[in-house]
């Protein structure tokens, strides 16, 4: 079977919206309190670009003319989604490697809050776009509610993987953040996104039923056991128990924020090829 994407495009997605996340989450902490938090800023500011860049590389290489992205930033194409994000992704890339460049050789109080807001934006509308990416083509599997659940799950997986990075912080987010409540109501967003979609597939129209009918029977594994039980229910659960003060967020912190980061790469790798197969 001939596919139009292959895994690259899925790396694409993931990495740029691991990214994205860990961007924003740093945008967040920056405001709150830009000097309790200076390790965690200037760790997400430095992280988010690389994480974008490795995206786009692969989404370039898999387009087969990777010389191309320098007609592209200039030579938008309107009516192509793949055009208007190289060009998004580019310009993102070039704000956040000059925040990266000042917090790395200034440090985060010489940031203008202008800058950081305009880094917010573009953050914000790439990791919308990885969704529309997949929803401006008329494939079943990729309808309207796809952008959310991969802005979500950007967010979730890139505030994850800054907080395995900054290890150190994490009492203080739980005190001041409550964040196990936090992550267990973004998750929770999330998984009513998930059964939404799935509840689209299977009661629309007959093409749609045929995807949901493809999701079920070909991809269980994937969509039921590494999508949900491990990318949602499992850190639900465990966050869960962590609020009733059933366990320790800090024994628990690695697999659970890891899993995450893994159930986000799994759910959007799933979406992508389905769409190709169904």
């Amino acid at each position: 079977m001939h596919l139009l994407w292959d895994i690259r495009v899925s790396l694409d997605l993931f990495l740029g919206g691991l990214g994205v996340g860990a961007f924003l989450v740093g945008v967040v902490l920056y405001y709150v309190d830009a000097k309790i938090y200076d390790g965690f800023v200037k760790k997400s500011f430095v992280v988010a670009p690389l994480l974008v860049i490795a995206g786009l590389l692969l989404l370039l290489t898999e387009l087969g003319r990777p010389l191309n992205v320098i007609k592209t930033i200039y030579a938008v194409n309107p009516t192509s989604f793949m055009s208007i994000g190289i060009f998004l992704q580019s310009v993102f890339v070039v704000v956040a490697l000059f925040i990266a460049f000042k917090v790395l050789t200034s440090g985060v109080s010489s940031l203008s809050s202008k800058i950081v807001y305009a880094g917010a934006i573009l953050a914000g509308l790439v990791g919308f776009y990885h969704g529309f990416l997949l929803s401006g083509i008329a494939k079943e599997p990729w309808n309207n509610a796809i952008p959310v659940i991969f802005f979500v799950s950007s967010i979730l997986s890139g505030a994850s993987l800054m907080v395995l990075f900054n290890l150190e912080s994490l009492e203080n987010l739980v005190v001041r953040f409550k964040l196990p409540l936090i992550i267990n109501m973004v998750l929770t967003l999330e998984l009513a996104a998930v059964f939404a979609w799935v509840y689209n597939l299977a009661l629309t129209t007959a093409s749609s039923k045929h995807a949901y009918d493809v999701l079920i029977s070909n991809f269980s594994m994937e969509f039921w056991v590494l999508s949900i039980l491990l990318g949602l229910i499992a850190p639900l659960a465990i966050f869960t128990l962590v609020i009733l003060n059933k366990l320790s967020l800090k024994a628990v912190a690695i697999p659970t924020f890891a899993i995450i980061v893994a159930g986000s790469f799994f759910l959007k790798n799933l979406v992508v090829y389905l769409g190709q197969v169904a």
